[in-house]
């Protein structure tokens, strides 16, 4: 079985890394964020890709919470974090269904 994990709360702890610790001078805090945009490198990048990629397929199967799993696009999985259970509750789903 082939799947795809996003964690898209990359953005929300990006924004934590860039605000720790900064000063209470708004320019200075302003001047410091810049720098830290600066040092982003790769992975960062790909970590904040994953998450607007998960963004868009969250919004697109109306997730509404997380954790989430989807399966064949047409069932979604909640609170479940391991992919063997949650595709065993997906399969009793579908043998409910198929009937």
């Amino acid at each position: 079985m082939e799947f795809s994990h996003y964690e898209i709360d990359q953005i929300s702890q990006l924004q934590r890394e860039l605000s720790r610790g900064l000063p209470n001078d708004a320019e200075q805090a302003k001047q410091l964020v810049s720098q830290r945009f600066q040092l982003i490198n790769v992975t960062v990048s790909q970590r904040l890709e994953n998450t607007a990629k998960g963004l868009v397929k969250a919004m697109h199967y109306g997730i509404d919470r997380t954790p989430a799993m989807v399966f064949d696009g047409q069932a979604v999985i909640y609170g479940v974090t391991d992919v063997d259970e949650a595709s065993q509750r997906y399969r009793q789903w579908r043998e409910r269904n198929d009937r």
